[in-house]
């Protein structure tokens, strides 16, 4: 924005401060009040600075930059009086202004700790107080501390500096809407010292509940267990669990003010704290339903018994008067990544003892991850929100949206979101298709007016929950969650007069719905059928916890009649020529069978009906993570489940069996199923059954603390068309959140005769059409077998550096002594003896003595390195790929002429642009095509024999430059070896016949 704005709002700032001071001595007053100040100059102010105050242009209040708390009735919902936002992200604080009425001194403990409150349970780093008079930049970023509140303060500014235009200018250059889009506030936030106030604790809000919430675990626990010796670890999880959220519930009514009272503060002064704890569960649950409050037998029993001096602590520290936390200012995407990590510790017992720990899941997978907000949103957008664009609530209530590992609940969550902002807008937009309450009962309407705009009732949002909302997740601690997150949702933009006047206009029914259809606990991978026939030890049984869709949502899953059910499935109506079949490796079958007709997995029984939309992070878990009888059920019915792919496929492969035809399906996951061979079977079945509308690539730390590239996918049930393409996108991460850029658009069909079918979202029409030419030619594996080198299992009894040692030593290479066109011998020895390195150890792989002493093609095994030489001195070698000519198939191809392809520049680029994995692979390297040589045509002869003269000759200047002695002849050598590299390079080039223009397009991916 020029400069003229900025002189805008310093000349209507000026009249603002002209007002003020002819009248100064009332405003500042006793008599004049907060509510005037605001609407007289506050408002105002922020109105020169560009902020949408009075909602004049943003009607939506899901789509307002400016969220104004007005006092109901005189009451504040204990929430801070402005806060502002920047589209189109109308979820993340960007800071806060509290006001105050400018009769005495704002700068007081009680409102710096009120204001750095707000900011630091909503993550907002900084924060302004406000009477128009004086004007206060806040420090949030740290936990607000009474004692030390006052020492936050950043900047001051008097009315009077208004008139200045440079100290006018630091207020609007921060603060201005035009600023807070140039993202002032994290370049300012940036600039602040790191250094903790005093007796500040360091953590940010989600950290520091975390770990007052894991201490309030293990004392609940260890209290339980005490007066209750029988209780054990499953039970004792589930009573700690509900009492905390029952707990974390009440304060957020509390802090919301629909509970008027603060009344955890106030436990034990009827009877004992737990007595009175337990009488309030029990009014709660008369009024809010759902099950936080539900009776349960053990927790609510007159019988149960827990020391008073325990709970009572517990309650001290979550009352309002001595917790730092405003859960009316937390977020809640903030509160569920509290409670997912918060599940991923159980209590066990012993006779005497309760004690936390990890859940071995968990500590196998190093931690649990929760998804960032940024993330949940994108893949909701991009499947929830492509779905129902366009269409009307009635069509919208229809439709069912699940999340089959939902967790703590972070996407259905986003999912609930995004359908409560879309209604809104729809009726926002659309006055007259709205129901409207008759007369006293407000059963029949969708929205209520308030003074920012329309809002949905209480009851529409309650048939939007139960509607359109459905998970699953095989934990139950986590199921209550999910169901507390989305009960917190439901009544987020809920006032106290809306909770009260839905209470009275539906004569006292429950303000929360029940979700025990909607949200439930089973297995979503293993239904009842691994039951049949076995016998399992209740506790296995329970663990395994089988679960049948059909009879868990029988509104959504009707099986179809058996006469329609199909014995097999249907094969795949194209073929992926040259690819084999469940990760088989032979190019004797490629060759004689190109075109490979293709059958997909099993299908799942039939239904009617399914998911409009699935959504998630399911879990990552390697097969040997899995106990037996799992991973046997999962090898039998999941066919993309292979011995070394993951848990998700089977997530992924089950999405597809629940979604109905034309649903769609995100989920952030391990990239490695794009390219790793073990996941083909994957690859393979999403070909043949989706249309692939996106692949996202994400940064590599959206996990901070997991060591895991991930990306994004969204996908489409149905089969894809000829023309149909994908968007290939990037993800940059920026201020907490990301920018997606769309880098290109690629024919699904390309993927069906990529090598394993891998995904290469580099892949380009123009690249594919220098590999395509490339191709013509044969591959190297179908002239010569692809070996490792040997593997000792036991290196430090069988490798050794003393020559003479043993009878049986052989000179061995490793994979660093493998250098371009040359080998570094270091001295070391095997000691060969196969018996005895298998005797020893069963996972020894010493190879056959064929491999090593012949001539031989050595080639790194690591991909970043990719290079080979020629070698005829019958070295042994570990960590290296082995290229030999078959025994039963003569060749004319010389070995040193495939080495001078393998380290040409054009297969460089073709290799580069076809495989990502980090090790070379024997399939990898056995699929390199070798240029087309006829050898009944002299000419071709003839350009092979020079090509293996050059080899010859670079190996031997190879020998020389490593041996030189004197600066020149090292310069004469290595001018040498790049003047055999440029004509190898141009005789390849030849060799595959391809155009300058080519040649540019492969040398500009290998630069």
């Amino acid at each position: 924005m020029s400069q003229s704005n900025f002189d805008t709002a310093l000349a209507r700032v000026k009249e603002l401060v002209a007002d003020f001071r002819a009248n100064e001595n009332f405003y500042l007053s006793p008599a004049y009040q907060e509510q005037e100040a605001r609407r007289d100059f506050i408002d105002k102010f922020w109105m020169a600075l560009g902020w949408d105050i009075n909602h004049d242009t943003q009607k939506n209040p899901y789509e307002q930059e400016v969220k104004v708390e007005r006092k109901e009735h005189g009451v504040s919902q204990r929430r801070a009086d402005y806060a502002f936002y920047l589209m189109p992200n109308y979820r993340d604080v960007k800071f806060y202004v509290e006001a105050k009425k400018p009769h005495g001194d704002i700068a007081t403990a009680d409102n710096y700790f009120q204001t750095v409150r707000y900011g630091w349970n909503s993550q907002t780093p900084i924060a302004v107080l406000n009477d128009f008079e004086q004007f206060e930049i806040v420090d949030c970023r740290f936990e607000a501390n009474i004692d030390t509140a006052l020492s936050r303060n950043i900047r001051k500014f008097h009315f009077s500096d208004y008139e200045n235009a440079g100290k006018f200018a630091e207020i609007y250059w921060l603060f201005s809407r035009e600023a807070v889009a140039s993202n002032s506030i994290e370049k300012f936030v940036a600039t602040l010292p790191r250094k903790l106030p005093k007796n500040a604790q360091p953590g940010d809000v989600d950290e520091k509940f975390l770990k007052e919430l894991d201490e309030h675990r293990e004392h609940l626990a260890r209290a339980f267990k005490n007066q209750n010796p029988d209780l054990e670890g499953e039970c004792l999880t589930e009573l700690t669990q509900r009492t905390l959220d029952r707990l974390v519930f009440l304060r957020f009514l509390e802090d919301k003010a629909i509970e008027p009272q603060n009344r955890i503060a106030h436990f034990g002064e009827k009877g004992t704290a737990w007595q009175d704890f337990i009488a309030e569960s029990r009014r709660l649950d008369g009024i809010y339903n759902g099950i936080v409050y539900k009776k349960h037998g053990i927790l609510d029993s007159p019988d149960f018994k827990i020391a008073e001096k325990d709970f009572a602590e517990i309650c001290g520290r979550f009352s309002h008067k001595n917790s730092p936390y405003d859960f009316n200012a937390i977020p809640i995407h903030i509160l569920g990544s509290i409670y997912e990590r918060f599940l991923g510790k159980v209590i066990t017992t012993t006779d005497k003892r309760a004690k936390v720990e990890e859940k071995p899941e968990v500590r196998k997978a190093g931690g649990v991850y929760y998804t960032p907000d940024y993330i949940v949103r994108y893949i909701v957008e991009n499947t929830v929100g492509k779905l129902i664009e366009g269409k009307t609530p009635a069509q919208i209530s229809e439709m069912r949206f699940a999340d089959i590992a939902c967790g703590s609940g972070s996407f259905l969550l986003g999912v609930y979101d995004y359908l409560l902002r879309y209604h809104t807008k729809y009726y926002t937009e659309n006055r007259s298709k709205m129901k409207s309450s008759k007369g006293k009962k407000a059963d029949k309407a969708d929205c209520v007016e308030r003074e920012d705009g329309l809002h949905l009732t209480l009851e529409k949002k309650r048939d939007i929950l139960q509607n359109n909302i459905y998970g699953v997740d095989i934990d139950a601690q986590a199921v209550e969650v999910a169901q507390l997150s989305l009960y917190l949702k439901l009544l987020q933009d809920e006032t106290p007069a809306s909770a009260r006047q839905y209470y009275l206009d539906f004569e006292q029914q429950a303000l929360l719905p029940s979700l025990s259809k909607n949200i439930v606990c089973g297995n979503s991978l293993i239904g009842t059928d691994i039951l049949d026939g076995q016998l399992f030890e209740r506790t296995e049984e329970r663990k395994l916890n089988p679960m049948n869709f059909e009879d868990a949502f029988p509104q959504i899953f009707k099986r179809k009649p058996w006469g329609e059910l199909r014995e097999t499935a249907s094969p795949m109506d194209f073929d992926m020529p040259g690819v084999p079949l469940h990760g088989s490796f032979s190019y004797k079958k490629m060759k004689n069978a190109p075109s490979l007709k293709v059958s997909p997995p099993p299908v799942e029984p039939e239904f009617e009906g399914g998911f409009d939309a699935i959504v998630g992070n399911p879990p990552y878990v390697r097969p040997h993570n899995l106990d037996a009888i799992t991973k046997q059920y999962f090898w039998k019915h999941y066919p993309t489940f292979t011995h070394k792919s993951d848990l998700y496929c089977c997530f992924m492969e089950k999405a597809t069996a629940l979604l109905k035809p034309g649903g769609r399906f995100s989920y952030i996951v391990s990239q490695g199923w794009l390219r790793l061979n073990s996941f083909q079977e994957l690859r393979r079945f999403i070909l043949g059954n989706h249309r692939v509308i996106e692949l996202i690539e994400l940064p590599y730390n959206v996990f901070t603390e997991a060591q895991v590239s991930t990306g994004m996918f969204v996908f489409e049930k149905g089969k894809a068309d000829k023309t149909h393409a994908m968007a290939i996108l990037r993800a940059r991460q920026i201020h907490g959140g990301a920018e997606f850029e769309t880098l290109r658009k690629i024919p699904q069909q390309t993927f069906l005769t990529t090598f394993q079918n891998v995904f290469d979202i580099s892949i380009s029409p123009e690249t594919e059409a220098v590999k395509d030419k490339m191709r013509l030619g044969t591959v190297i594996g179908e002239n010569f077998d692809i070996c490792f080198g040997l593997k000792t299992a036991a290196d430090d009894k069988f490798l050794h550096h003393s020559e003479g040692l043993h009878r049986e030593d052989k000179p061995l290479l490793r994979g660093d002594d493998v250098k371009r066109y040359e080998t570094k011998y270091k001295g070391e020895f095997v000691w060969y003896v196969p018996q005895k390195m298998r005797a020893n150890k069963t996972t020894a792989r010493p190879g056959e003595p064929r491999r090593f002493e012949q001539p031989k093609i050595l080639v790194k095994d690591t991909s970043t390195d990719f290079a080979c030489t020629y070698d005829a001195e019958k070295f042994y070698v570990k960590d290296v790929l082995i290229v030999i000519p078959k025994t039963d198939e003569p060749c004319q191809f010389d070995l040193r002429f495939v080495a001078a392809c393998i380290n040409s520049k054009a297969l460089h680029f073709y290799y580069r642009t076809t495989f990502q994995t980090l090790h070379v692979q024997s399939e990898e390297l056995a699929s390199l095509p070798l240029p087309k040589i006829e050898f009944s045509k002299a000419n071709d002869e003839q350009r092979h024999d020079r090509m293996v003269q050059m080899v010859e000759q670079m190996l031997e200047a190879r020998k020389c430059l490593a041996s030189a002695q004197t600066d020149k002849d090292k310069t004469y050598f290595e001018n040498k070896c790049a003047s055999l590299d440029r004509q190898i390079d141009a005789l390849v080039y030849e060799l595959y016949a391809l155009t300058e223009v080519e040649i540019k397009i492969v040398e500009g991916n290998v630069a």
